[in-house]
């Protein structure tokens, strides 16, 4: 299990374009992960988990891998007394996402991530999302009804008590005994290299969600013609909250 924080940046999925999904000139550093989903934000309030395994140890479809290693967390959660919830590969609590999930098959380990969302800068992230300024306003509200974070429910509890409590966690829940340790210089100078490589990289095609982005499993901000009209249209937990005919 990786454990950790990061200096604030923009993460993007393994097939995403920054040309589509954010603005010209961020404001923080972009780096984009070999995992699936869509961009995130990562700071030092966001504790990371990253279990690497053998194939042979991972559910056989990949598509059970998220739900599989999310119960460590779910129990952790509920460790503290929030009473989240596995819908669609995400974390939620109270009807709103409060955690996401990544996979992939990297060499010949299967490799799953997600996260403890401390403080959530809502308006931090919408200011990088590409768009219109009305589309980024919009943006901001429609995070603040889709996702929460920790401090928002419960208080915020030391790291390293919380590193080690989802430990446990993960031990009772997949058996396994996990001991302290630190990357190797070997380790520390492969993935120096292979950020490198990535940060070059940039995929071209259409945004995740098509004409906007997606705010959680049931949510959505979109921009799109209908019947020869641009409509806004703002979905929170499958209900329309807001429509608007743009204007120019």
């Amino acid at each position: 299990m990786l454990w950790g924080t990061a200096e604030p940046h923009l993460c993007l999925g393994q097939s995403q374009s920054a040309g589509l999904e954010l603005v010209a000139q961020p404001e923080v550093p972009v780096v984009r992960r070999p995992l699936g989903g869509g961009a995130v934000w990562v700071d030092q309030h966001q504790w990371c988990h990253v279990l690497i395994m053998p194939l042979s140890l991972a559910p056989r479809s990949p598509v059970d891998w998220s739900n599989w290693v999310l119960r460590p967390a779910v129990a952790t959660f509920r460790r503290y007394g929030l009473a989240v919830e596995i819908h669609d590969s995400d974390l939620w609590l109270d009807g709103r996402k409060i955690a996401g999930s990544g996979s992939a098959t990297i060499g010949s380990c299967a490799v799953i991530a997600s996260s403890f969302l401390m403080r959530f800068p809502v308006k931090k992230f919408a200011c990088n999302i590409a768009g219109s300024q009305g589309f980024r306003e919009w943006l901001q509200q429609g995070l603040e009804q889709a996702v929460t974070d920790w401090a928002s429910h419960a208080y915020v509890p030391d790291s390293m008590e919380l590193r080690d409590v989802h430990a446990a966690a993960v031990g009772g829940a997949l058996g396994w005994n996990l001991q302290e340790s630190s990357l190797t210089t070997v380790e520390s100078s492969v993935i120096a290299e292979v950020m490198s490589d990535t940060e070059e990289e940039d995929h071209r095609g259409s945004r995740i969600r098509a004409g906007g982005i997606k705010l959680n499993a049931k949510s959505w901000l979109v921009e799109h013609v209908q019947s020869g009209v641009s409509v806004r249209e703002l979905v929170v937990c499958g209900v329309v909250v807001r429509r608007e005919i743009i204007t120019v």
